[in-house]
Order: C-alpha cells, then structure tokens, then sequence
C-alpha cells in the first residue's frame, strides 16, 4: 500500500468522522433550542386556550323547599305522560347583565329544578325532529334553545346542564363566533360543548341577524326578511338580489358548521323571530319560510300569527312556535306556562266556569268570559265578545264533540257563534239565532257561508257538534242536522273551540251560554253518516226538516204556517220525514188534518213505518178513507170505509210492536196486524185527478212518543 492511499483512507474516515459530528451538534442545538422554546410554547398555547376557551363557573347546590317541589310534583300529575314536548327559548345567562332576555345562573338553575321536579326530561335536536316527522309523543319533556350562540352558555349554562343531566341546543349566528369575545361563543368552546353530549348546534344565519336599510326614508327592519335598500343605486334589492343574498347566507353557515365538524344543522330560528309574513317581497314571490324549507326541517319562532305549538299543526306548518322565558320568569310561572302550552286531550266537563281557560280574541283585553255566560259585564248594550278555550293546549284536536246550550235569543239582532277547528288553516264556525243555524268557512275577513237551515224559532238551543276527519256535523235540539267539510287536512285542519256572542238590537238582551262540555270521539265509534232521530226531538213541520220524495231526492213539498202542501204540475206528490233518521222508529203517534180535499178526484194520506215492509198509508178523500199496507213496491188493500162529505178529515195513526192502531175522524177505527213487525218513520203524499185542481194539504202533522206495546 502506497502513503498516498494511506492518506486517502485516513481522510475518509475523518470526514465520515466529522459528518457525524455535525450531526450531533446540530441534533444538540435543537434539543436545547426546543428546551428553552417549550416554556414559550406552553406560554403561547396556554394564551390562546385562554383567549378561547373562558374558565367556567362553579355550580353552587340548590336549595328547595320540600312543599315547593310538592307542589311542583302535583302540577304535573294532572298533565299527560306523553305529549307533545314545549319548546323554551333563552338567549343568554349571566349573573351581572340587566337586560329581560338574560337569565341569571341561578334562576337558571332553579329552572332546571322544577322541571326535573315535575318530571320533565330533555329532548335533543335529533328526537325532536323525529318527532315532528311523525315519530310518537315522548314522555313528558321539553326542548330547550339557546338563541345568538352566546359566551354565557359555555361559561354558566353547561355545568348547570349537567349538573341536572339535561340538554338544549344552541342556535349560532356563525359569522359572530369567535367575534367580540367574550360576549360570543368561540369554536373551540363550541367543540368542547359538542364532545359534552349536553349540547347540539342549529342555524340562526351565518350574518343576517341584523337591521338593515329597506327604504329611502331609512326604516331599519330584519336583513333577513326584507330586501336591502341599495343606496349607491337609490333603489332596493330586485327579488333575484334579494334571493342570492339569502341563499349565500344560508350556504356559508352550512359551511361553517361543516368546516368545524359540526352535524349539518336541522332547524333554524328566525332573527327577531320575523317570519315569513313580515317580509317586503312582493306576492306572488318567493316565501322566506318556503326558501327556509328547502334545507330545514322547520323553522323556530316566538311569535306567530296563530298558535303553532310543538305538534301535528306545527309540524304541518313547519313552524314552531316556542314559550320565551326572561329574566323575570321565576320557576313557578315557569312550570304554569308550561303546563299552558302542554296539548291535552278534548276532554273537558265545564269549562264555561273556568274562566282562566279561557284567552279572549275580540281585542278587548279583558281576561273573564262574563258576556258569554250572561253575567256580565259587557262593552255596552250592543257589541260582540269573543274567546277561544285554550288555545295553545288544544292546537292539535280532532275527533271531538262539543255539546252546549244557547238562551236569550232575540227575535232579531242577536245571534251566537262556536267556532270548531279554531286557528286551523279553514276554521268551521257555526252560528246560530232564534231560527237559523248557519255554516261558515275561513276567517275574518275571508269567512264565507257553506250553508244555511232555518230552526222551529225558539229562544233557546240546544247544539252538538262533532268534529271528525274532513267533516262538521250539527246537530241542533236533537232534530235539525247540518254539516259541512274542510277543504285542510291532517295537521292542517286541527283545532279547538271559540265561542262568541253578538248583539245588535239596543232593546234585546245578550244572548249567553249555559253550559258547555266537550269530549273526544270514542275510538271506533259510528260517526258517518245521519245522526238518529228520535221520536221525542222530531217536529215535523221543522222549517229545516229533510223531507224526500226518494232516497237523496229532495220533495217539492214546502213547510209553511203549520202545515205542509205539495207544489209543481203533477198529478201526486209524495215526501218521507227524514227518512235516513228515522228508520229505528216505534212506538208512536203521528196525526194530522187533512185539508183542501175540495173535488172528489183529490185525496192525501198520512203514512207510518216508511221503510219497512209492513209500512202502512190512510188515504182519505171527501167520502172515503182507504188503508193500504206493504213495502214501497207491494201494497195491498187492507180496508175501507166511507166517511162524512167533508173538505177536512182528522188522521191518527199509532204504530206498536206488532200492530198499527189507525182513527179517522175520532169515530173510524181500523186495527192492522205488522206481520214480522217492521220499524219506520212517517211521509206524507198527495194525489189530483187533474192538474187545474187544487193541492190537497196537512195541518197540525205532529209525531209524539206512545205507551203501547
């Protein structure tokens, strides 16, 4: 080996040797550069989880009163266990701020306590949308919401949360978080809320809760509702305008939820709770709720312009109206409002006399309903006073009767409502005076009449009203049926009962309820079709009795005075009472006087038993009465007898089990057998030789109940 490749190889293993060194020299100067950096790191990131991250609040214990939660405890066991959850809405807690939209910690906590106390519990985001997707009633809960995204929620709401192992939601204006901290939440106080399992998160725009110009004059109103007045260009938004803007909104918050790990939001809260109906866009146009509709389930409010409790309405509206609670809300009218929003069943025995029941809706003010039940005090000697029965409450009813009695009817000027599906989309108002009955669909100012009966005219009635499906029947005193059906449906048609009453004459009284009852429909239970008609209730020269010439085909015969007389150019007439109604009947008498038998060519006949196969017709003329009996299609002479010449004859027919007693003119008597018995109502019907003739006619027809077997 020659020196110079010795040289060679100590050379390479000194540079070997020096690379190495270099190596660890600079491995030296790093670990000791990040051993002085890790004070400043940890300074750093202890600066920015301070900046972002506020210190909680400790929780102190809450003490209750054992009679205080007894009573809360008793609230509640008169409400459902299962029933539509109410929706609280919050906007912020803090010990110091005054403002009404800010609780304080501990009236939050005593909140919480009385509701854990009355057997609340909290629904998330995601339960209360299944519920308003068709999902069952949960156990008795509520939802609570957070409006704005507030510092106070992370700060003193979450340890209270948990501390009563509760939940609530936060809806966020997206573009103010991180923003003017402290008072806004930050994002990473949202993640940590979010790993809580104590919080979700919804949508409140990302930066249109504002007031923003809408007109030349300087009106501020919500950014979100209205289109902008552009004042570089002197005009307001054009609808396409006003619709981007709304759109980029709505996309950049879905952005920012999503851009922080955060689920897609389901529900948004309106701003200022504005709604749809508040918007400067013009109609036809687009609908700030429909454009909503398009990417939430439902949207949230305070305000609405008809109850929109948590429920089957609501959820038809996709709308929901929630119970706002300030800082002046203590827990005890906490849980009374609660319970007041709670939907119950339509069961209820006298609420006339439970005044606080009531809400009234004709501007008045006035909290008692005394002008409805004839105590008084009134708005003068004229004028109209109205109430609704609980309003919120009974948001979701159907399948329902409503029985109540009416005095004090005038002869004229005076008249009574009760409004059926009240605060639906097509509320069915019943009205009623001394002698018609009345249906009318919609409200205010597009209320308009279904139909129309007049009533034996009497000073008092008596209504029931069942409310089912599509369709509100009537039935008045027991005898004149009406009905009508909505064009709504399902959450669309649901609703309770608001009752009025009017007066116009200064010389009549207040008309006034009596009493007043509503009760579900049973389940099952036969609601189509006619109401029975009994034989105590019927009058049959009722002015609004159905009369038939054949089944769903009305006669010509008209009711006036006290009798009943064909009319037109045939040669007979014939009309069945309330055929469908009265095919049950037995057991009666049913008389008349046969009048204007003038030629001997004209003849009339009081029927019984219409319907059945063993009906029977005494057909009397000037010198003669024949009976006839058998179904509609088979009758037979069963006899006959001349009678004294007269214009007028006298008819009594009284029908039993199994025979039919028949007097003419108090003298004439036939007995005739029912074979197989046979049940039915009564008719009456007219026969002319020719038609110059004049009309032969009944007065004094009456039906009356008979002890006979």
């Amino acid at each position: 080996m020659t020196a110079r490749s010795d040289r060679r190889r100590r050379h390479g293993r000194s540079g070997r040797r020096g690379a190495t060194h270099w190596l660890a020299r600079l491995a030296l100067v790093a670990l000791a550069l990040s051993v002085l950096a890790l004070p400043f790191y940890a300074s750093w990131k202890y600066y920015v989880f301070r900046r972002d991250v506020t210190p909680q609040s400790a929780v102190g214990p809450t003490h209750l009163d054992h009679a205080v939660q007894a009573s809360w405890q008793g609230e509640s066991a008169k409400l459902p266990e299962a029933a539509p959850p109410v929706v609280l809405t919050y906007h912020d807690i803090s010990p110091t701020n005054r403002s009404e939209y800010v609780v304080t910690p501990e009236r939050f906590d005593q909140q919480l306590t009385a509701l854990e106390a009355a057997g609340y519990r909290t629904l998330t985001t995601d339960e209360f949308v299944d519920y308003l997707k068709g999902g069952p009633a949960p156990p008795r809960s509520v939802y609570i919401t957070f409006d704005d995204g507030t510092n106070g929620l992370w700060v003193y709401g979450d340890r209270i949360l948990a501390k009563h192992h509760m939940h609530a939601a936060s809806y966020l204006i997206t573009g103010k978080v991180d923003h003017n901290r402290p008072y806004y939440l930050s994002w990473a106080e949202i993640s940590r809320m979010s790993a809580s399992g104590r919080w979700d998160f919804q949508d409140h725009t990302h930066d249109l809760h504002q007031r923003g110009q809408v007109d030349a004059a300087g009106t501020m109103a919500s950014a979100l509702s209205n289109r902008l007045w552009l004042p570089a260009q002197q005009r307001i938004e054009s609808v396409e305008e006003y619709q981007q803007r709304l759109d980029a909104d709505i996309a950049q918050s879905l952005a920012d939820f999503a851009e922080h790990g955060l689920p897609r939001p389901q529900l948004f809260a309106y701003p200022f709770s504005e709604m749809s109906e508040r918007i400067n866009v013009p109609i036809p146009g687009p609908s700030l709720q429909g454009v909503l509709e398009k990417t939430f389930t439902a949207t949230l409010t305070d305000l609405a312009h008809r109850p929109l409790p948590a429920g089957r309405r609501a959820a038809a509206a996709r709308q929901i109206q929630r119970l706002e609670v300030f800082q002046t809300t203590t827990a005890d009218q906490l849980l009374t409002q609660v319970k007041q929003w709670t939907l119950v069943p339509p069961s209820l025995d006298a609420p006339l006399g439970d005044a606080d029941a009531w809400t009234r809706t004709d501007a008045s003010g006035a909290k008692d309903i005394g002008a409805l039940t004839g105590a008084g005090p009134y708005p003068g000697r004229t004028g109209y006073v109205s109430a609704d029965l609980l309003p919120l409450a009974s948001a979701d009813w159907t399948d329902y009767t409503v029985g109540t009695a009416v005095a004090d009817l005038a002869d004229s000027g005076n008249n009574v409502n009760v409004t059926t599906r009240s605060d639906s989309l097509e509320p069915i108002t019943v009205g009623l005076s001394r002698s018609t009955v009345t249906l009318l669909r919609g409200s205010g100012d597009r209320r308009e009449q279904i139909t129309a009966k007049p009533l034996v005219a009497a000073a008092s009635h008596q209504l029931q009203i069942t409310v089912t499906g599509k369709t509100v029947k009537v039935l008045v005193d027991g005898r004149t049926e009406i009905s009508a059906e909505t064009s709504q449906s399902g959450g669309n048609a649901t609703g309770g009962i608001g009752l009025s009453v009017r007066n116009g004459a200064d010389k009549a009284p207040w008309p006034k309820f009596t009493a007043l009852k509503v009760e579900p429909v049973p389940a099952g239970a036969a609601v189509s079709g006619p109401t029975t008609l009994t034989v105590a209730k019927a009058v049959l020269l009722d002015p609004g009795a159905s009369w038939t010439s054949a089944p769903g085909v009305p006669s010509g015969m008209k009711v006036g005075g006290d009798g009943l007389a064909p009319t037109g150019l045939a040669l007979s007439d014939y009309a069945a009472f309330e055929q469908d109604r009265t095919t049950g009947w037995t057991r009666y008498t049913v008389r008349g006087t046969v009048r204007r038998l003038n030629t001997p060519g004209v003849s009339a006949a009081v029927w019984a038993r219409v319907g059945s196969p063993s009906a029977v017709s005494v057909q009397v003329s000037r010198r003669g009465v024949k009976v006839l009996s058998g179904d509609a299609d088979n009758r037979r002479l069963v006899a006959s007898r001349a009678l004294a010449d007269a214009d007028h004859h006298d008819v009594v027919i009284t029908v039993g089990t199994d025979t039919t007693w028949i007097t003419v003119d108090g003298n004439v008597n036939f007995t005739v057998p029912a074979t197989g018995g046979g049940t039915g109502g009564v008719a009456f019907s007219a026969y002319r030789d020719v038609t110059k003739a004049s009309w032969p006619s009944i007065r004094q027809f009456k039906v009356t109940e008979a002890q006979v077997k």
